[in-house]
């Protein structure tokens, strides 16, 4: 015999996994970890959840009643009380429908093969199930279908033919054979009729998700184009008045003729802050212009490291700075790039607001948390109003660390003092 003559044929591969399939629905229906009734519970809210297990309550004590009293007690099979006992089990199935179909499928299988071994029989011989049973086991079935997907919903059909044909050779009671049919019919409408619902549920459900994800969609868009717009106009205004400061201070030399060497340094420091800035503002336009930000910062970014850069450049230029720098270890990056904005912010406010004011920087760590204080005197110069956009960015880049900012008044002069923790927020 050859290989190939011991290959399955492709329907034996077919046949396979429909068992395969066929046996992983059953093992959903019989005992189940996950949740295969993945529909359930419903999606609109706890309350209307809650009020529609009371509807099933009252209906199962109803017919737990009814049956108990017309049918148990009135043929002399069992005494009414002791019957609407044997009858709560069906209750808490549908108790328990609404929020665990399969579950109460289970319950009520479990029982209506047992209920015949502890009432009497009926006299005259009956269905494989009596109507105050397809009262109980109706609701079930359709809310079992209903609640899990394809698969499982057809083997809790199939499980529940199967359990008719059980109660049909093994009931104690006198049961009508030629009745099975129209039970099986029963059944398979039932199971049809959930299975529509749950599909036109899964239709609903998922047509509003597309729609969410359209309007996604089209918001992403419209901030896409909002940014870009943006940052054109940077880019056709600021972009173009930097470039003319450096090239300005640059040709100065050549320009304006023999110049005193401080005046061809200043020139130089003004042309290379000018340069810097132009390339952070080509680093903001990336940004807006790209519709993943994280993915836009391309350059190393500056952090604690750089802060006494920072301050020597702003002594240099003539401000008035004293520092005091001991982050106290390894600043992660995404915080140490907040503490360079806050100082670099907090210097750009003094100059600003108190134009020759001494100003101190100091950066500490405490415990954990990382505490940045910029504190300025009075000023001798005038005040520049702002629109106070400076202090709204530091509070929004604090707050992403879950730290906190307090911007206030100290004498005569302006406080600034950020506290950030260390390891993330919290």
């Amino acid at each position: 015999m050859t290989t190939d003559d011991r290959a399955p044929s492709p329907a034996a591969k077919v046949g396979e996994r429909i068992l395969r399939v066929a046996g992983r629905a059953v093992a959903a229906v019989i005992w189940q970890g996950p949740r295969s009734d993945a529909r359930w519970p419903y999606p609109r809210g706890r309350r209307l959840t809650r009020w529609l297990t009371v509807l099933f309550v009252v209906y199962g004590l109803i017919v737990a009643g009814a049956a108990a009293g017309a049918v148990f007690n009135d043929d002399a099979r069992m005494v009414g009380g002791l019957a609407f006992l044997m009858l709560l089990p069906f209750v808490a199935a549908l108790w328990l429908v609404n929020r665990r179909p399969l579950d109460a499928w289970r319950l009520m299988a479990a029982w209506v093969l047992v209920l015949p071994f502890l009432v009497g029989p009926p006299v005259p011989s009956v269905p494989v199930l009596e109507v105050w049973e397809w009262l109980f086991v109706v609701p079930v079935v359709l809310l079992a279908a209903w609640a899990g997907p394809a698969g499982v919903s057809l083997a809790v059909g199939g499980l529940t033919v199967a359990l008719l044909g059980v109660l049909t050779l093994v009931s104690p009671w006198p049961v009508e054979a030629s009745y099975l049919w129209g039970s099986v019919l029963v059944v398979a409408v039932v199971v049809a009729v959930g299975m529509a619902f749950g599909a036109r549920w899964d239709a609903r459900r998922a047509l509003e998700a597309e729609r969410i994800r359209v309007a996604e969609a089209q918001a992403e868009r419209g901030a896409l184009a909002e940014r870009a717009r943006i940052a054109r106009e940077m880019h056709d205004v600021v972009a173009h008045h930097m470039s003319m400061i450096a090239v300005r201070c640059e040709t100065a030399p050549y320009r304006l003729g023999e110049l005193p060497e401080n005046a061809r340094a200043e020139l130089a420091e003004v042309a290379a802050a000018a340069r810097e800035a132009l390339g952070d503002l080509q680093n903001l336009l990336g940004v807006l212009r790209s519709s993943n930000a994280d993915g836009a910062e391309r350059a190393p970014q500056p952090g604690t490291d750089q802060l006494e850069t920072l301050l020597s450049d702003a002594r240099a230029a003539g401000a008035d700075v004293s520092w005091e720098i001991d982050p106290g270890g390894p600043v992660p990056a995404p915080l140490g790039l907040t503490v360079y904005r806050i100082v670099q912010q907090g210097l750009a406010n003094a100059a600003q607001h108190a134009a020759g004011a001494p100003v101190r920087v100091r950066v500490a760590r405490s415990a954990d948390v990382l505490v940045v204080v910029v504190e300025n005197d009075a000023g001798t110069g005038p005040d520049v109003p702002g629109g106070g956009q400076g202090l709204r960015g530091m509070r929004e880049r604090v707050e992403v660390h879950g730290g906190t900012l307090h911007a206030e008044p100290v004498d005569a002069g302006f406080r600034l003092r950020a506290e950030l923790p260390i390891g993330g927020r919290p």
